[in-house]
């Protein structure tokens, strides 16, 4: 079973999936799928990284958000990826779509993204569909019925809330609807976008709260995410504060209910900062909190892989 993370491009998003690469912590089962946004120097080291580690691993050919698409003159051009086995050529089904992606997936497990019902059903009986090997899909029945055993499930688990401070009131949630463990619904694959969410924003700002999300493992196998989240949260002042508020409930938390597969040295770095008065920074959070989910899902897929191959 392969595992899809979903990411946009941001600095932050790059810096978790190329430092985990660099320390062997994603197996061949993980294939990280990067949207660009920016035209930037991180992008840029990050794919040399994946192939130099031969880490599979895909870049959407025609993204959708933001502005990298817009021009094809690049400052920071990406390596070649042509006839690289671990790379997964991918697009995303929308109107910009060419059907010549077709022609540039020879040798290479290509991937295409789907979420559009009726441009799939123009697509159904075309050599697009014929030629991808796997198309992620949301877990809508008529779209799983036109590309029946290409399919790979694509989900957004975190729910979306529109102010940050309305986590508080989830506290724990179930968050992984395709288990990791088996997959369900005739799916082969799945994918997320772990705790960041499908919505993308282009710039963020200040907020009157800080929500800290933690992805783990049940004893049943089930996934559930915590969100953690500042108690100052009447002004949009005092960002170092709100980050130690919800920082100091993490602590508390993971110190009952955290060991064994969850105990990961991303979330470990993240909570050693209780021990410091520096704030970190709301990417350095990001991207730790993104490295743990990561490391956790790397842990549990090779148990999955280890329990398989015992029977």
């Amino acid at each position: 079973m392969i595992y899809y993370p979903y990411l946009r491009g941001r600095m932050y998003d790059l810096l978790a999936i190329k430092e985990l690469v660099e320390q062997g912590q994603l197996s061949p089962k993980i294939v990280p799928i990067i949207e660009p946004v920016r035209d930037s120097k991180e992008l840029q080291q990050t794919v040399q990284t994946l192939i130099d580690h031969q880490q599979p691993f895909s870049v959407i050919a025609n993204p959708q958000v933001s502005v990298y698409g817009l021009n094809d003159t690049k400052l920071y051009p990406l390596p070649d990826v042509d006839n690289l086995k671990f790379y997964y050529p991918s697009a995303i089904l929308a109107a910009d779509f060419s059907s010549d992606f077709v022609k540039t997936v020879d040798n290479q497990q290509s991937l295409l993204i789907v979420k559009n019902y009726e441009l799939l059903k123009a697509y159904q009986n075309t050599k697009v569909l014929q030629t991808v090997d796997k198309v992620l899909i949301p877990d809508v029945a008529r779209i799983h019925r036109l590309v029946k055993t290409k399919a790979a499930l694509l989900t957004d688990p975190l729910t979306f809330v529109r102010h940050v401070e309305d986590y508080a009131d989830l506290d724990d949630e179930f968050f992984e609807p395709a288990d990791w463990y088996h997959q369900v619904g005739n799916y082969d694959g799945f994918g997320d976008y772990s705790m960041v969410g499908h919505v993308y924003f282009d710039k963020g700002m200040p907020s009157r709260a800080i929500a800290l999300h933690l992805i783990y493992v049940t004893e049943d196998g089930t996934l559930r995410i915590h969100h953690f989240v500042s108690d100052s949260n009447e002004h949009m002042s005092g960002q170092k504060d709100k980050f130690f508020e919800a920082l100091q409930k993490m602590v508390t938390w993971c110190a009952e209910n955290i060991h064994s597969l969850n105990a990961t040295p991303a979330l470990e770095e993240l909570l050693s900062y209780n021990q410091q008065a520096k704030f970190p920074g709301l990417g350095m959070i990001k991207k730790l909190s993104l490295m743990h989910h990561f490391e956790l899902m790397n842990r549990l897929l090779n148990l999955k892989e280890n329990a398989d191959n015992l029977q």
